[in-house]
């Protein structure tokens, strides 16, 4: 064949693919809305099935059901692999996962996120041990990616068993409500096996399952535009790599706004408040990014900017912690300390559930763990503590001995042991029962314990708080806390 035939070849050929390129595909029409227009360069487009083929051989198509690439998101540059439902269900062979692999290498290499588009029938059975060892040594190559560059996932349909390890070593995952299934077993399987009908098979790993009840996907979209929307919004909030941010944002807020608003939730704290509105108004406008909101709300993980500088944010908001709580706040601590990124802590808790169903569930653990991740953690943090601190709930929540670099309290703290009523029931029990008037006498024995003990001047007295701050001014306390030490870091 001359050179003239080859490029006549090569035109036909294009054309051909160009065809199947242009039809509506599910997962060309994801990337398309994922990244900036005409930005997306293909990768791989000519890849075919190869290996072992068991009692059938599939016809081999080209790109083997799965579409990958780079482009850019806002102009950053990002690597995407998009899985192909209508090639064989989105299978996964050892191609198919050689090219996703490929881009999760060259993601790592760039120094630049990695975002996975799912929706996958699972291992392609034909290709067998090939197969799945293509499969590990994806999962593999994720597992190293893991700490490097973030890696997210969209969840569109099925994604189960060894398939549902990809969303599983995903940093924040993403699932579509009415499709979204991400479970090891298929629904099916395991509706045969425990005898139920189908309509319980269709919960199985839903994306309500995994939003409320395991953490493992961080939001539930209503359909695919809502999901890649989120996708793209906390994408805005991720450094492209370990390194961090290598620009600071724009300021688009005063750095110097404070908010008598916070003045009257600190002197209403005891009648009740949402934590979140704290947040909300201490963080630029506008620029609070929840996640995980529906698993473990008694606890908040959420991303911000202050000062046009993205942190991270973990804040109590229930009197007291469960191990779900702890093990949500420690995946926040762990992700922002892997990526460079400031954290604020907004400490409110009596401190952690009681009850024995809790201690047998681990609760030791969970708090244990809580603490050694704050102690390990080496990204900038400050505390803020606006009302309860009390035994391990402070300990554990960003103190002073966890490693806090800078930790406020609004006058509303109380830091503790145990609350000031316990507390005077215990050490001057003797004193009230004696007492003439032991109402009275209780009354200020508590009194007393919260002035002398439980105070936050008295932990400021002891530098194990910093400064007692006015709530209207706790934007610009923290603002200034993060400039210097991210000038220091």
């Amino acid at each position: 064949m001359g050179s003239r035939e080859k490029m006549t070849e090569y035109v036909e050929k294009r054309a051909s693919l160009g065809a199947v390129e242009a039809a509506d595909k599910a997962c060309r029409r994801r990337i398309q809305m994922l990244l900036d227009e005409a930005s997306f360069v293909e990768l791989d487009s000519l890849a075919e099935s190869r290996g072992l083929a068991f009692g059938f051989e599939r016809p081999k198509v080209a790109g083997d059901g799965v579409v990958t690439g780079y482009g850019t998101i806002d102009g950053r540059l990002v690597y995407v692999a998009a899985q192909d439902p209508s090639v064989y269900g989105g299978s996964i062979g050892q191609m198919h996962a050689l090219k996703i692999s490929k881009a999760v290498q060259m993601a790592a290499a760039a120094g630049v996120p990695f975002i996975g588009l799912y929706e996958t029938g699972g291992s392609r059975i034909e290709e067998g041990i090939v197969g799945l060892e293509s499969l590990g040594a994806l999962i593999a190559d994720m597992t190293d990616a893991s700490g490097e560059i973030p890696l997210i996932a969209g969840v569109f349909g099925p994604c189960a068993g060894g398939a549902a390890l990809l969303a599983g070593t995903s940093d924040f995952v993403f699932m579509t409500e009415d499709k979204a299934v991400i479970s090891m077993i298929g629904p099916l399987v395991i509706s045969a096996v425990e005898n139920k009908g189908a309509d319980n098979a269709a919960t199985v790993g839903n994306a309500t399952v995994h939003t409320e009840s395991t953490g493992l996907a961080a939001y539930k979209a209503a359909d695919e535009t809502e999901l890649i929307g989120a996708m793209k919004a906390l994408f805005n909030y991720l450094p492209d790599c370990a390194e961090g941010f290598m620009m600071p944002g724009d300021e688009t807020d005063d750095v110097n706004r404070t908010d008598s608003a916070l003045d009257d939730i600190a002197a209403g704290l005891d009648q009740g408040y949402q934590v979140r509105d704290i947040i909300a108004s201490v963080l630029d406008q506008e620029s609070m990014f929840e996640t995980y909101a529906a698993y473990a709300p008694g606890m908040v993980t959420a991303f911000g900017r202050l000062g046009g500088t993205v942190v991270g944010v973990v804040a109590n908001a229930a009197a007291r912690i469960d191990a779900d709580m702890a093990a949500k706040a420690i995946r926040m601590v762990e992700f922002c300390d892997a990526f460079a990124i400031p954290l604020i802590t907004v400490t409110d808790s009596e401190g952690y559930v009681i009850s024995q169903q809790a201690e047998e569930d681990g609760l030791v653990i969970a708090a244990t763990n809580l603490m050694r991740t704050f102690q390990q953690a080496a990204m900038p943090r400050i505390g803020l503590i606006i009302g309860k601190a009390y035994g391990t709930a402070y300990l554990t929540m960003n103190s002073k001995s966890s490693g806090a670099d800078v930790v406020y309290a609004w006058p509303t703290a109380e830091i503790a042991a145990l609350s000031a009523d316990t507390a005077a029931h215990i050490i001057y029990r003797k004193e009230i029962a004696a007492a003439s008037d032991p109402a009275s006498a209780r009354q200020n024995f508590v009194d007393k314990y919260a002035d002398e003990v439980a105070s936050p001047y008295v932990a400021a007295g002891l530098a194990h708080v910093d400064e007692v701050i006015q709530p209207a001014a706790t934007r610009p306390r923290l603002i200034s806390a993060l400039n210097m030490l991210t000038s220091a870091y």
